[in-house]
């Protein structure tokens, strides 16, 4: 495993680990460690550190170094992370989050330590508990050591193209949710749900991410889209640091081009995007990438004034070869049809997935969620942030958003269901995000719009950095609110009692 150092500071923690030669197998490390008899035995004590480090850091911290293969595009990863037990009872076990696990062959585990030896571990699906010689005690953090090959899927038709976050096409390599992370507790157990082909079922915490890509059999014109604050090491090497970040995904692709612009408030936005983002209708040449970053300069700082200030000094968007978007954190992909489908006006998908996507900084990178379960609270609002969006600069096509977005889909359904109980992905979306849109527009004439955005901007700054609960957006109502919003509450929700709802608070 590679050695961490934790170096305290008023600011941040970096986690440092030894690089792995660009030549180096993941086979080869392996064998080198035992060899070398530097590899654990079962028997040897784990022992954890109980030492105050703080409480300011988060409870996970991710080391990686990936090596990327670009001609297979398979990577073989070297990971540490770093957990510390904010529980207040011991631990025995401790589970991770393996997305990657989920698809053949997509994962493949070579070696597991916990603080240098080896454990013993069950990795089921996308669930991988990894039993403790010793409890964990309350405060106190251990290291697991973690070395895998992934393998993801080409990028192929059908509801499974939409997984194209952890897939590849002829020129792009996406890694999204790839490396495994500590699970979220909630309710003194692991959240973790089985995946399915509709919606999403992540529940992540925040952790501190530093990883180290280098990229073998790389094409001249390569390059990487990541978040974060990246630093070039050579010409297929970088550094990134994501810190108190809820995920960590990056994007390589074969001519791959960045457009970039500063903002007024300081932050950097980059889009990433291939030549055909550039089109010609009719003998005029539009955009894509031009205007996603137009779009972004309107809509970054609306969402400021109205949820609360961007938290990271980039914000990257990148053209992905697969159909609509997925957000993370500080990091975005909107589907490449979008832009080959683009229009030069703002009423398009371009538009509107670009804006969902950025909204999803707040409604998921900020405020977290379970999205198996409670998946409208970050969806709903994405989706309502759209109709902010075009309410602020677009306002003659208020009517239209209405029109393309929602009414023409019909929508029905309770819009705090969860994403096992449909059948299809349209009907999951008609639910929970089209009619969640219209629970938030009756909500806001309920309260009117002062209530309404102070109800957002409250939500928000109680949920920032945690995974919030539907009660906790309900409780940001007053008491007079409930009862104006009753009709809108029993009309959309299923659960719309004022104990389910509220919990333990006074009336």
């Amino acid at each position: 495993m590679p050695e961490v150092t934790v170096e305290s500071g008023e600011r941040r923690v970096r986690l440092q680990a030894s690089p792995i030669p660009a030549t180096a197998t993941l086979g080869a490390l392996i064998a080198s460690a035992t060899e070398s008899g530097a590899s654990p035995t079962p028997t040897e004590a784990a022992t954890a550190r109980c030492d105050d480090d703080g409480d300011k850091r988060p409870a996970r911290q991710v080391s990686a170094e990936i090596n990327i293969d670009f001609a297979t595009k398979s990577a073989d990863v070297v990971q540490t992370i770093v957990f510390r037990n904010r529980e207040a009872l011991p631990l025995d076990s401790i589970v991770l989050d393996v997305q990657a696990n989920q698809w053949e062959d997509g994962f493949q585990l070579m070696d597991l330590t916990v603080e240098g030896a080896s454990a013993d571990y069950d990795l089921n699906l996308n669930r991988l508990r990894v039993s403790l010689g010793e409890p964990l005690e309350s405060g106190c953090r251990l290291e697991i050591g973690l070395m895998f090959r992934l393998q993801p899927a080409p990028i192929r038709d059908g509801l499974r193209s939409y997984r194209g976050f952890f897939g590849y096409s002829a020129r792009q390599l996406n890694l999204g949710h790839f490396l495994p992370t500590v699970s979220a507790r909630l309710d003194d157990d692991w959240r973790i749900h089985d995946p399915i082909g509709i919606g999403e079922q992540v529940v992540y915490d925040v952790a501190d991410w530093l990883v180290t890509v280098t990229v073998e059999n790389a094409p001249e014109a390569l390059a990487l889209a990541a978040p974060g604050r990246v630093t070039p090491l050579g010409p297929t090497t970088w550094d990134i640091e994501l810190l108190n970040s809820r995920d960590f995904a990056i994007s390589l692709g074969d001519g791959l081009y960045a457009s970039e612009l500063q903002l007024g408030n300081g932050v950097t936005v980059e889009v990433y995007t291939f030549a055909d983002a550039q089109i010609y209708a009719n003998g005029v040449r539009l955009d894509g990438a031009d205007h996603v970053l137009k779009e972004t300069e309107n809509a970054l700082p609306l969402f400021e004034k109205l949820f609360a200030p961007y938290d990271r000094e980039r914000f990257v968007i990148v053209q992905g070869d697969f159909p609509d978007g997925m957000e993370f954190s500080g990091l975005v992909f909107v589907g490449g049809a979008w832009f080959t489908s683009f229009d030069g006006g703002p009423r398009n998908y371009l538009t509107l997935i670009s804006v969902h996507e950025i909204a999803h900084q707040w409604w998921y990178a900020r405020v977290g969620n379970d999205s198996a379960l409670n998946p409208w609270l970050d969806e709903a609002l994405a989706t309502y942030s759209e109709y902010l969006f075009i309410e602020a600069h677009y306002p003659a096509f208020k009517n239209w958003w209405w029109s393309f977005r929602v009414a023409g889909f019909f929508p029905q359904g309770k819009v705090d269901s969860d994403v096992y109980e449909f059948a299809t992905a349209r009907e999951y979306i008609n639910a929970v995000y089209l009619r969640g849109v219209q629970m938030l527009h009756n909500l806001r004439v309920d309260i009117g719009d002062e209530a309404f955005f102070q109800l957002l901007r409250a939500y928000l700054a109680a949920g920032d950095g945690q995974i919030a609960e539907p009660t906790l957006f309900w409780r940001q109502l007053a008491p007079e609110q409930r009862d104006l919003t009753l009709a809108t509450r029993t009309e959309y929700l299923r659960q719309h009692d004022d104990k389910v709802l509220f919990g333990a608070v006074d009336n």
